[in-house]
């Protein structure tokens, strides 16, 4: 019978842990976390179910999570403790010549899957996991596929937070016009980062091959600081100097914009702009923009000043609202949405 068990650690509040299925996919099982609560679906030839159960476990602790098919249910276990028991009619998968053979997918679903689910669900998790033992195997088939990919190995120390690595970014479609005053269009980002390299672009908008507005780390003459610079094409309107900004603390960085102004606030420092640029700047935004997180996409040489893609712990707010890198419209792989490493101090 189907049984699986493993520790596991998250920040994240939504995703699939698990998904296995028969070789004909006429039989399957999830494992979910859904508002931070552990959630099972699955079909057999005799009933469809979804059911969730136990206290939330998005805390970033570690857990031990075992599910395991009895003779009439299947049992979900949080630290050797029951926490659902779920009545299933007939063996989950079919056994075939004395085995049983299942397909198992880790951290998302295969792209038939989605529309079949009782239940939808956003399937990327951003998680660790660690101590396998499928099928009561142990790690075999698991540990030959993760050590071989880097990205796929555990922090040993993470907090809240979103880590880029340096290699692409988080790309979302946001809507900035402002109903709620007169203003054609509202841009107001908060940041709160943590870098870990002196150049990068964290915050850009792209309209075609152009970049109207981008928000950027670069690397100060000065041996022990940076500055933050905005960019309306590849024209400066606004920057701040700051001491080294690539430490352990957390900085919190400030972008408002509207047809007239510009205003840029690093810790306790502002600069304000009314560059003739914004003319450029609301040109785009009357069109049709693409917001990037991280860095740019491709786009023609000279089109902005800094390219570099950024390096480091980020948390974006945009218009009061805090972004999920979840629910980007693309993401690369590498970037880490819920997971940022911890530095020992």
């Amino acid at each position: 019978r189907f049984t699986a068990e493993f520790d596991f650690r998250t920040y994240d509040a939504e995703g699939v842990i698990l998904y296995a299925e028969s070789l004909d996919s006429t039989a399957w099982i999830l494992l979910a976390l859904r508002d931070g609560k552990i959630e099972i679906q699955f079909k057999n030839e005799f009933v469809t179910k979804v059911t969730s159960g136990g206290k939330a476990i998005n805390d970033g602790l570690w857990h031990i999570i075992s599910v395991e098919e009895l003779e009439h249910s299947i049992s979900v276990k949080i630290a050797k403790e029951a926490v659902m028991s779920i009545n299933s009619p007939g063996s989950l998968f079919k056994q075939s010549q004395g085995f049983l053979e299942t397909k198992v997918y880790i951290a998302g679903l295969p792209r038939k899957v989605g529309r079949t689910l009782v239940k939808q669900i956003n399937p990327r998790l951003d998680g660790c996991i660690r101590a396998w033992n499928l099928m009561n195997q142990g790690h075999s088939g698991v540990k030959e596929v993760i050590q071989e990919k880097q990205s796929k190995h555990c922090l040993v120390a993470v907090g809240r937070g979103s880590f880029y690595p340096g290699t692409g970014t988080a790309k979302f479609q946001i809507n900035y016009n402002n109903l709620d005053s007169a203003e054609d269009w509202l841009i107001n980002v908060t940041l709160t980062i943590r870098p870990s390299t002196d150049t990068g672009v964290m915050f850009a908008l792209v309209s075609d091959e152009t970049v109207p507005l981008a928000l950027s780390i670069v690397d100060s003459n000065s041996s022990d600081s940076q500055k933050i610079i905005v960019t309306i094409g590849n024209i400066i309107v606004a920057h701040l100097e700051s001491k080294k900004l690539c430490t352990p603390r957390k900085v919190l960085v400030g972008l408002l914009v509207t047809r007239q102004q510009l205003e840029l606030s690093l810790d306790s420092h502002t600069d304000r702009s009314d560059s003739e640029q914004l003319s450029v700047l609301h040109q785009a935004m009357m069109a049709n923009v693409v917001t990037y997180l991280g860095g740019l996409p491709d786009v023609p040489l000279g089109a902005t000043l800094v390219t570099a893609f950024y390096n480091g712990c980020m948390e974006v707010e945009v218009n009061n609202r805090q972004l999920d890198l979840d629910e980007a419209v693309a993401k690369h792989n590498d970037i880490r949405a819920h997971s940022c490493p911890l530095i020992m101090q």
